[in-house]
């Protein structure tokens, strides 16, 4: 099964590049799609990594980043039992 895909000319550019790079250090000529292929399964050992870029979290924080969320907090000076805070974000009580 063949299916389109549109990539970025940057992208376009590198998988070009490593093309090349495989052509001039095996002497075998392999296809885009081929590339592609392996090129795609080649990180499922990173699948977390990837995950955290795309959703645009790098880790570990630096220390300045750590810092500015320790400040986000603020004390509203109500106590909040963890069943109510279950409550609200899962919309139902945690058991126990």
């Amino acid at each position: 099964m063949s299916t389109s895909v549109k990539i970025s000319g940057d992208a376009k550019r590198l998988l070009d590049s490593l093309q090349a790079k495989l052509i001039l250090g095996t002497g075998r000529r392999v296809s885009q799609q081929e590339l592609l292929d392996e090129v795609v399964k080649f990180p499922k050992e990173r699948e977390e990594e990837i995950v955290r870029r795309l959703a645009g979290v790098m880790l570990p924080l630096s220390r300045r980043e750590i810092e500015a969320l320790m400040r986000v907090p603020t004390d509203w000076g109500l106590e909040t039992r963890e069943e109510e805070i279950d409550q609200v974000l899962y919309g139902r009580r945690r058991r126990g």
